[in-house]
């Protein structure tokens, strides 16, 4: 009869037990259905221990016996491969020593450079905690999500995180530019009532513009805004996201707690679900790392440390110049926003907030107000209520005011646009309004009366001409010179005092002054005389 052994261990204990007993070496190999050989090597095993001792660590993790293989004649030609090319792979090592006449296969040799070539080991992160208040970490990641409603869309999920309490606040935009970044940043501070004394950044261009000598040049636009909350921006090295991995983690929280298994209408409604997913979910989870609840901790501890908001939010308005069409609208994203129409082809200032869009005259007094429109859209407000009932004229005379103002040539230059075109003058008019876009009202003036001189009446000549004889310049650039004119008159003159004023500062007389810069009497008389 056979006795069932479920391990070795086992089977050398029956053996070495029923052998002291009085069982013979044929019969324990005929019992276990097994060799006299294996009965034999098991007890004489039993026997050796007894009598010599044994290492159990040693006897547990036996060096196995190398077999020779196919590679051994070419590990040399290997290792200088590896030596030239430490990134080379293991087929390309495979063709190299095949046509050296190796016959094995290509997994034994993978296996071999697994042993001649290691992976690296990664050094070891070590997280860093901060003390309540000092750090927070920002951070963006897309997302495509198929609404309900909507349909498919890429969406943005901001994340800004506190390092001591990993309170978290998240929102969804479709847009990731420099604006709607300052503009999270203020909900997030409001969210938490105070702002942090420094927040980590990566290296994306809204934040850092450059890196100069391993050191980070901030946008100056993020500067001015993060510096009014008294934040100071520290911006991670390239290539090591691990360094605010607070911040990166908690999206996957995002991922499989607050989007996984939930359907959405649209934008607008992942953006409210996301406000009672941050006070319901994220608050009062147990965090992995603290084992508190965010919000628990936030309200005993860090609260207080962090900095008070001020009194004046910062201004995170997108301002910009914007010629007004000859049918009374300023483009913006896309989208025509009306304007009243007596300002047709003035250059007009535009402020445009998150919701809404302001429009301002040339004295920067406001104009209307229209609300904002996603951008993409392609929508042309309604502009009655802007225009009022009347129809707007295409011909010249709603803009012969406008077209008088660019000079002093243009009354002339139009006259002779009359006597040539007396049909289509409107449109030639309206023609060289539009190049106040691209050039200035002085250019185009001094075009008219290089124009004029030549009895060249037409819209297309003064194209043509200021291509040739004008700098093309932008809006922007016009925003520049004013902002630089104003500083100019804000700044105090600097006048330069006489140098007698300077001589009585230093205690001698407006004279002594005077003779106390000339050439000494000995130094003359040698220039007086080369020859001595």
């Amino acid at each position: 009869m056979t006795t069932f052994i479920q391990s070795r261990e086992e089977l050398e204990r029956l053996l070495v037990t029923m052998n002291r007993e009085g069982w013979s070496i044929r019969g324990l190999a005929r019992h276990f259905s097994i060799s006299r050989n294996m009965v034999r090597r098991i007890l004489r095993k039993h026997q050796a221990n007894r009598d010599q001792g044994h290492d159990i660590l040693k006897d547990s993790h036996k060096v196995r016996a190398i077999r020779p293989s196919k590679l051994d004649s070419f590990v040399g030609q290997i290792n200088q491969l590896l030596e030239k090319y430490p990134k080379i792979t293991g087929q390309r090592v495979f063709e190299e020593i095949r046509d050296a006449g190796y016959t094995g296969g290509v997994s034994i040799l993978r296996e071999r450079l697994r042993i001649l070539r290691p992976t690296p080991k990664k050094t070891p992160i070590i997280r860093f905690e901060t003390e309540p208040g000092l750090q927070g970490q920002m951070d963006w990641s897309p997302y495509t999500i198929d609404f309900a409603g909507t349909g498919k869309s890429k969406v943005n999920c901001f994340s800004y995180i506190l390092g001591f309490s990993r309170r978290h606040y998240i929102d969804f935009t479709k847009r990731r530019d420099f604006f709607t970044l300052i503009r999270r940043h203020q909900d997030s501070f409001a969210h938490f009532n105070g702002v942090p004394k420094q927040c980590l950044y990566d290296s994306e261009k809204t934040v850092v513009l450059r890196w100069e000598a391993g050191k980070p040049v901030f946008n100056p636009s993020f500067s001015a805004f993060i510096t009014h909350y008294c934040c100071r921006p520290i911006a991670c090295q390239r290539g090591r996201p691990q360094t605010k991995g607070k911040v990166e983690a908690p999206f996957q929280y995002v991922e499989k707690n607050l989007l996984n298994g939930r359907e959405f209408q649209d934008l607008d409604d992942l953006k409210g679900f996301a406000k009672w997913w941050l006070q319901e979910r994220s608050d009062t989870h147990i965090h992995d790392t603290t084992g508190r609840p965010p919000f628990e901790l936030f309200l005993e501890q860090e609260q207080e440390a962090l900095q008070p908001l001020p009194y004046h939010p910062y201004d995170s308005s997108e301002v910009a110049l914007r010629v007004c069409s000859l049918e009374g609208y300023i483009e913006f994203e896309t989208n025509l926003y009306p304007v009243p129409y007596e300002h047709v082809a003035d250059i007009l200032t535009m402020k445009a907030m998150e919701h809404e869009v302001f429009i301002y005259s040339v004295d920067l007094a406001l104009l209307v107000r229209h609300e904002r429109i996603p951008a993409g859209s392609g929508i042309k407000l309604d502009a009655h209520q802007i225009h009022g009932a009347r129809k707007i004229r295409y011909g010249l005379e709603p803009v012969r005011d406008q077209f008088i103002a660019l000079g002093e040539n243009s009354e002339q230059f139009l006259k002779g646009l009359q006597d040539k075109h007396p049909k289509n003058c409107g449109f030639h008019a309206r023609h060289i309004l539009r190049q106040k876009e691209t050039y200035h009202c002085d250019d185009i003036n001094h075009a008219m009366g290089h124009a004029c001189h030549y009895h060249a009446y037409d819209c297309k000549a003064i194209e043509r001409i200021l291509k040739a004889k004008a700098a093309p310049r932008t809006l922007e650039s016009i925003r520049n010179e004013q902002a630089a004119e104003r500083l100019r008159k804000a700044l105090p003159q600097i006048k330069q005092r006489p140098l007698d004023e300077y001589s009585t500062l230093l205690g001698g007389s407006a004279h002594e002054g005077k003779t106390a810069i000339r050439q000494p009497e000995q130094d003359q008389g040698q220039l007086e005389n080369p020859e001595t």
